[in-house]
């Protein structure tokens, strides 16, 4: 029994080199559809978390403003094409004792909604008068306020714990960004190509529209029902 000539192990190899890169050229191009999915999937993900975001924000906004809005100088929502920003109630608590003018400190049972640096709304609905201020720190059970009071308020006042959101879109960092409360501004969503906001006043509402690289396209529609 002869072994195996030179020339049948030449070809043996090349068979087997060629079949290796088949298959390595096959592992490389699955890896690159994996890849490709995974990306597809993780924009999707941040697609929808962006717009669970508006969506949220939008529904909450005016919230718990409904009675003082008649009367105090107050927009829970302003817009432009490019961005939007949204102010709403999250608690809200009666004055325990009267509060005067030029008091820095308010009684109320207040939850933690009630936090260090959080704005607030003072309001009378009796006397129509309104003030905005913001909590310093908390002490014994009060509301240290950062300014002194402007006007007087009679006790069963109501005080009103608030969040703003704004969005903007930044077209140089392809980006739509969110901002809470007085914080800075954070990427909310990456690759946006396009981004705008349409306020209807009439009708209370608001239609959005998020481009993303050129390929994925989300509106919405939705009715400002805090501010109906």
């Amino acid at each position: 029994m002869r072994g195996f000539g030179l020339l049948e192990m030449l070809v043996a190899l090349s068979l087997g080199l060629g079949v290796l890169t088949v298959i390595i050229a096959h592992s490389t191009g699955s890896a690159k559809l994996e890849r490709k999915i995974v990306a597809g999937q993780e924009r999707l993900e941040a697609i929808f978390h962006a717009v669970d975001a508006i969506k949220s924000d939008l529904n909450k906004c005016g919230m718990r403003l409904q009675e003082a809005r008649p009367f105090a100088a107050i927009a829970p929502f302003a817009a432009t094409t490019t961005s939007f920003a949204c102010t709403y109630g999250v608690a809200d608590e009666p004055l325990l004792e009267g509060a005067l003018r030029g008091q820095q400190s308010l009684r109320v049972a207040a939850g933690e909604c009630f936090a260090k640096g959080r704005a607030l709304l003072l309001y009378d609905r009796r006397r129509r008068s309104w003030e905005l201020n913001e909590v310093e720190y908390r002490l014994d059970g009060a509301l240290v306020l950062k300014r002194p009071l402007e006007s007087d308020f009679p006790r069963d006042s109501t005080v009103v714990a608030l969040r703003r959101a704004e969005y903007r879109f930044s077209p140089a960092r392809r980006q739509l960004q969110r901002r809470g409360d007085s914080g800075s501004f954070q990427p909310l969503l990456e690759e946006v190509s396009d981004f705008y906001v349409t306020y209807f006043p009439d009708a209370n509402s608001v239609l959005y529209r998020i481009e993303v690289d050129r390929k994925e396209q989300v509106r919405g529609y939705i009715f400002l029902l805090n501010m109906a």
